[in-house]
């Protein structure tokens, strides 16, 4: 919902600039029918300008708050996927408990509504002007149907149809019927459905209705000047339209006779004719809407790519735990997806252990923390460099009893290594698109075995082997069924009882698939407990889990 609500935003400025354009370069005109297709042209122009994907060398004035824009109306999800399990984190960049950003949320139900509201609107008014019609007594006007009705309304046309009052009808007033037959002969009733679309679609952009007017009323001059072509006399029309002006006007979604204002049309009807090069002018809007474009503009990252990420990590932007585990998931999987069947490129297996100490040891190195991501650009980089057909695989694993702060810290290492190097890379071959990134060096971080503790050692191809078991109180569990009530929550529990519980609610549930589980572990809980808990729920294909700290 959020890139929709920014293509809104787009789009709004679009128009606005249209728009202004239009009433500056052509409003005054008597390209009557240029006007319109203009007019039209130019708001699909809007509608599809803001797709265009274009970047700069260097950011522009307004990239800054667009990008502040963009954040805000950010609604993407971290979502981790660990060997088939959806771990749902909510956490956020210092770790904690992370709430959904209902900005996005909000403004896309109040743009829902007003859709809504607006499509009603409209089929409400069809509905009643329809109603209108089918009460008429209907004659032949040439080939559209003349509906003559009782109500005092001003006559308007739609579709086929032409609709007078009685009054009218009784005072033979052809001019109002030949004005009206104008309409249906250049088909503005075409017009007039498509902007519709455009009125549900930006019904809160005031500019949308404006462009609406400006399109009646060029509708209008255009009726205007078809009737005075047949040779009615100009001031018995003009004097027809004075006495008419006090008409009432039900449907403002169709032509009517009175619709556009009195002053504006008799003043179009006497002006001289707009020399025709005067259209001319309208190739101003190609290079207004091209600095348009150009304000949305995306920088290109291409030699500044390398300082800035250096810069980036110096600062010390990091994430939490949860969100390098989900940066290193999506990276596996966006390259496995980017295989599709296809024989990927030799893995070159790097591994880092870290004990319960927190020691590091890379491959055969042992590395002091601070040295780490210095030690993995230069050791995966030489590496890369003299086997370029090999793709870097990290295979990491650490011990039990290992600190979460410690492991999240050689997480964010690893991944500001992977991306120095990947910026490193692009500077050399001049290419910096993702898929060329991922295809000659992507980011492949797996998890190996950790060491058990709580009662259970899994390994694929034995049956499990039990050992004392020892209750987790670091963690509380809460099991719901399909239905999403609560079922059990499990404090102070063993790796058994868990299992059993699982076991036996899977047992009452139709679907046993739709099992959710709600995982909330204390801030100095151990990352074995967390692993060890995802192995009994792997073994008892536990699909979902809801997982969050508590601090």
């Amino acid at each position: 919902m959020g890139e929709f609500l920014f293509y809104l935003l787009k789009s709004g400025c679009f128009l606005t600039v249209f728009y202004l354009l239009f009433k500056l370069l052509m409003s005054g005109t008597t390209f009557f029918r240029f006007n319109r297709v203009v007019l039209i042209v130019g708001i699909l122009g809007c509608t599809l300008l803001p797709l265009i994907e274009f970047t700069t060398v260097e950011e522009t004035l307004f990239t800054a708050p667009l990008r502040t824009i963009q954040e805000a109306l950010g609604d993407e999800q971290n979502m981790v996927y660990l060997d088939g399990v959806n771990w749902d984190i909510q956490l956020d960049k210092n770790g904690n408990e992370q709430s959904t950003n209902w900005c996005p949320v909000i403004l896309g139900i109040i743009y829902i509504v007003g859709a809504l509201f607006t499509l009603c609107w409209l089929v409400v008014s069809h509905f009643r002007m329809l109603q209108l019609i089918r009460t008429g007594e209907m004659h032949q006007c040439g080939k559209y149907k003349l509906m003559v009705v009782s109500q005092s309304v001003s006559s308007f046309c739609w579709g086929k149809y032409i609709v007078v009052s009685a009054l009218d009808y009784s005072r033979q007033v052809n001019e109002i019927l030949l004005h009206e037959t104008m309409h249906l002969r250049y088909r503005h009733t075409l017009d007039l459905l498509l902007m519709q679309f455009f009125l549900a679609f930006f019904w809160f952009n005031p500019v949308i209705w404006l462009l609406k007017r400006e399109l009646q009323e060029v509708h209008e001059f255009e009726a205007d000047n078809g009737v005075l072509n047949t040779g009615i006399d100009a001031t018995r029309y003009q004097l027809l339209l004075v006495k008419k002006a006090v008409g009432t006007r039900l449907y403002s979604m169709a032509n009517g006779f009175n619709h556009s204002k009195l002053k504006k049309r008799i003043t179009m009807m006497l002006k001289e004719r707009t020399n025709r090069w005067a259209r001319l002018k309208l190739l101003l809007i190609v290079p207004v809407m091209a600095g348009t474009l150009y304000a949305f503009a995306q920088p290109e990252v291409k030699a500044t790519l390398a300082p800035i990420v250096e810069e980036v990590t110096q600062q010390g932007q990091e994430d939490s735990y949860w969100e390098l585990v989900n940066f290193f998931s999506n990276e596996d999987r966006a390259y496995q997806s980017q295989l599709k069947g296809k024989k990927g490129s030799p893995l070159h297996t790097n591994y880092l252990f870290v004990n319960r100490k927190n020691r590091i040891m890379f491959n055969t190195d042992i590395l002091e923390q601070k040295d780490l991501q210095k030690a993995l650009e230069e050791k995966l980089y030489n590496s890369w460099k003299k086997n370029p057909q090999n793709a870097e695989l990290i295979l990491y694993q650490f011990d039990w009893n290992a600190n979460e702060g410690s492991i999240k810290n050689i997480f964010q290492s690893i991944k500001n290594a992977y991306v120095n190097i990947r910026a490193r890379i692009a500077l050399e071959s001049s290419n910096n698109s993702k898929d060329y990134l991922d295809s000659v060096f992507p980011i492949l971080v797996r998890q190996g075995a950790v060491s058990k503790k709580y009662g259970i050692i899994y390994d694929s191809e034995k049956e499990e082997k039990q050992e004392p078991a020892e209750v987790i109180t670091e963690a509380t569990l809460t099991l719901y069924g399909s239905s999403g009530g609560t079922k059990t929550e499990l404090k102070n529990f063993t790796l058994e009882e868990l299992k059993k519980e699982i076991i036996d609610l899977k047992t009452t549930l139709k679907d046993s698939s739709e099992i959710t589980i709600g995982l909330k572990v204390n801030k100095d809980c151990a990352i074995g407990v967390v692993e060890d808990i995802k192995q009994i729920l792997r073994s008892c294909n536990v699909l979902k889990v809801n997982y969050w700290i508590q601090r």
